[in-house]
């Protein structure tokens, strides 16, 4: 009798932590995930600079707590990156990302504050560098497109960069 209830005690256990564990993996907000970027511009007093052109893609990747992003220019000669954490209160349109690292030396240890919003599955913000607004737009990236794309057509970036529109 005592191993019988011993052995209900240890289902119990199991099977509440079970659930538990996976509400551990769910996201802690709307960013977490995988985002391509749609535009960027340098936003100044008196002209607004288009760089969305310049560039190949552009990733950025965000957990919990930290971000990581990265693109190439369109002929691969040259590659930014960057990442740190990050702070999102989406209930006051603000994302704020704490630099740990930049490949422009510049910007390591800088903080950003954004302006931000989330529409659906496209995320807009703009926030202020210096002398200008740096105003980005990012589309997420389907998992389950880039898997579709990864089992039937290879692996080559170009394949798995999430956009069903391709």
């Amino acid at each position: 009798m005592h191993l019988i209830r011993r052995f209900s005690l240890l289902m119990l256990l199991l099977f509440l932590a079970g659930p538990m564990g996976a509400w551990g993996q769910l996201p802690a907000n709307e960013l977490e995930g995988t985002w391509k970027m749609v535009s960027r511009e340098l936003v100044y007093p008196d002209s607004v600079i288009d760089q969305s052109g310049n560039w190949g893609p552009g990733f950025k990747i965000l957990n919990s707590t930290h971000f990581a992003w990265g693109r190439e220019t369109k002929d691969g000669s040259q590659v930014l990156a960057g990442g740190g954490w990050y702070e999102y209160y989406p209930e006051k349109n603000v994302y704020i990302e704490h630099i740990q690292y930049h490949s422009e030396t510049a910007f390591a240890g800088q903080t950003i504050r954004f302006t931000a919003r989330v529409e659906e599955d496209t995320w807009y913000h703009i926030g202020e560098l210096g002398d200008f607004k740096l105003r980005e737009v990012w589309k997420r990236v389907d998992p389950q497109s880039v898997e579709k794309k990864l089992s039937g057509m290879g692996t080559s970036s170009s394949d798995t960069d999430g956009d069903s529109s391709q």
